[in-house]
């Protein structure tokens, strides 16, 4: 036994894709590589642009603390100046404890420690704070930064000292600004920002105040970063795995390094976590794909738009739809492509109208052979009973109730002949013998002939003309029996009244004439085969009207076409040509002529 080979289809096999997702695919592949140079590229440039502006910012926010000191610093050396202008100390410390003015003053400014301390004997005149923190402040000239126990916590304290006498008496002026929680609140609202200032103690730097605390938050500036500013005394970076941190050192006047501040970015609550090299190529990459993606999806769909449009136009010409058109967009191969395929579409079009014809006028050529032999072998036995039976009419002994039979004889044997005159009109056409004539007065001819069938009938007969001076180019004698059937066929159509219009119009070859009715319309389903031999709307008749008309016309090389709606009427529109060939080519040569 022999095997056959069965293979299960694979869903995503690209074979069985269409063209426009290979061509997405494509797109992508040839696109990828140039994506990633480009994604690392963008990645590397960004990346150091954001750790450039990280570092600025955390410079800022360091600088923004050592000018708030500064600034701090300043006020107090206004306050000073205030003080000893308006404030004069008293004698009694009892007294300076309640003296309002400058308790107000004080709380007003902002200010936390108001001191005079004579220096004689540093006996501390008046202070608006208690006798245990004005004893912890050094009065030494360049600590600005010192660190106090207020209420059991380490606080730390911008300091400035002023000398001044008063009475021959020497004192010292001490300002004091407490750095609490309440010190920088423009940037304590930056909840991923960690920002701390550490002052000078004995051995190390302890911390005085932080925005914020975090698990691992360190009290104490690390050994290695306090050598490094000591020796440096420029601001250092600290970058961590989880910190981006910066640390600026504050000297004072002596060159000693009294203050560290910190500001730092906790990464995992950040940005900077985030935006990194390997996280923006990922994302550059990402976007730039889907980018190529849609880029290659609309070209792709640019591309296969018209091959689309012409796998359907190949699908209802195979259908035999050959009125099939597609769109001629740009001027590109596809573009040829659609105009070569309408062009096929509009050839095989005449080519099918041509062999419609030619089939036609073979069955009505057999038509017309079997015709002629029918009218011989009928003609001549009708011939002898319209002769015998006229033979019999004729005596003078027959009675009346027998004529009046022979008569219906005759009667209905010149209606048979009539009709086989008329079928052999139809099968057998004269040849028509054209000239140029005038489509106005051969209208006007026709509802002059039929006036009086029009107006028995009640109708209102008017012509159209929209091309005056129209010419055609026909048999006059067959022109006037196809316009006089297709109007008695209206009259037919209106039993109880109604307009008929007859139209002329033309286009860019031929001259065409309308026949309008207001009467019934004629059913969709009997459009088609309207003009096909032996088919009638009417109880009676032959059938062979319109028939003549499509034959008249063809005869003609023109075309007849018919419109109609249910209730509404019909028109039926004659195109004729409006000039003969010899016409067209004198105009031609008379155009050539210079």
């Amino acid at each position: 036994m022999t095997r056959k080979d069965r293979r299960t289809p694979r869903p995503f096999a690209i074979s069985r894709w269409s063209l426009q997702r290979k061509l997405v695919l494509a797109f992508w592949m040839v696109s990828v590589i140039p994506t990633m140079i480009a994604a690392e590229l963008a990645a590397t440039t960004l990346s150091q642009i954001f750790d450039s502006n990280v570092r600025i910012w955390l410079q800022e926010s360091t600088k923004i603390v050592e000018d708030e000191i500064t600034e701090t610093l300043h006020d107090n050396a206004r306050i000073a100046q205030l003080f000893l202008r308006y404030a004069k100390p008293p004698t009694d410390r009892n007294a300076a404890k309640h003296d309002k003015l400058t308790a107000d003053i004080a709380d007003s400014m902002g200010i936390d420690v108001v001191a005079l301390i004579r220096k004689r004997d540093h006996q501390v005149v008046f202070s608006t704070a208690a006798d245990d923190i004005v004893g912890q402040i050094s009065l030494a000239h360049n600590a600005v930064l010192q660190t106090l126990q207020v209420g059991g916590v380490a606080t730390g304290a911008v300091v400035s000292t002023f000398q001044t006498t008063l009475d021959g008496i020497d004192y010292q002026l001490l300002i004091a600004t407490y750095l609490d929680a309440s010190f920088l609140t423009s940037v304590a609202d930056v909840h991923s920002l960690d920002l701390r200032l550490y002052l000078a103690k004995a051995n190390d730097f302890a911390e005085i105040f932080a925005t914020q605390r975090f698990e691992d938050h360190p009290t104490q500036v690390p050994e290695k970063i306090e050598n490094i500013l000591r020796d440096t005394r420029q601001p250092t970076e600290q970058f961590t795995s989880r910190y981006s941190g910066l640390y600026r050192p504050i000297f004072n006047d002596s060159g000693e390094l009294v203050g560290v501040i910190f500001s730092g970015l906790l990464r995992h609550s950040s940005l900077v976590g985030l935006v990194n090299q390997s996280n923006l190529f990922i994302l550059i990459f990402l976007l730039s794909s889907a980018a190529s993606l849609a880029v290659g999806w609309l070209v792709s769909k640019r591309l296969t738009m018209p091959l689309r449009g012409l796998s359907k136009g190949v699908q209802a010409v195979i259908a035999g739809d050959y009125r099939q058109r597609v769109p001629v967009i740009g001027g590109d191969e596809l573009a040829e492509l659609s105009s070569t395929f309408n062009h096929m579409s509009e050839r095989l079009g005449e080519l099918q109208h041509l062999e419609a014809q030619l089939r036609r006028r073979d069955r009505l050529h057999a038509l017309g052979e079997v015709a002629m032999g029918l009218a011989h072998e009928i003609r001549n036995p009708l011939g002898i009973i319209k002769t015998a039976t006229q033979l019999l009419h004729r005596r003078a002994d027959l009675p009346e109730g027998d004529k009046r039979h022979l008569e219906y004889v005759i009667s209905e044997v010149s209606r048979i002949n009539d009709l086989i005159t008329d079928f052999l009109d139809f099968a057998k056409p004269s040849a028509p013998i054209r000239s140029t004539l005038l489509a106005r007065p051969l209208m006007e001819e026709l509802i002059g002939f039929c006036e009086p069938e029009l107006a028995s009938h009640k109708i209102d007969a008017q012509i159209d003309d929209q091309a005056p001076g129209a010419t055609l180019y026909a048999d006059a004698r067959q022109l006037k029996q196809a316009c006089l059937n297709l109007i008695l066929n209206a009259i037919d159509a209106m039993p109880a009244g109604g307009r008929l219009t007859l139209g002329i119009a033309q286009d860019a070859e031929h001259t065409i004439l309308r026949v309008t009715d207001t009467g019934q319309g004629i059913e969709p389903d009997m459009l088609e085969r309207i003009f096909t031999p032996f088919v009638t709307t009417k109880a009676s008749g032959t059938g062979l009207g319109l028939a003549k008309v499509f034959s008249i016309m063809e005869n003609h090389d023109g075309h007849i076409e018919c419109s109609s709606e249910i209730d509404a009427g019909a028109t039926f529109s004659l195109y004729i040509p409006a000039k003969g060939d010899d016409e067209e080519d004198d105009e031609d040569e008379q155009k050539a002529q210079p």
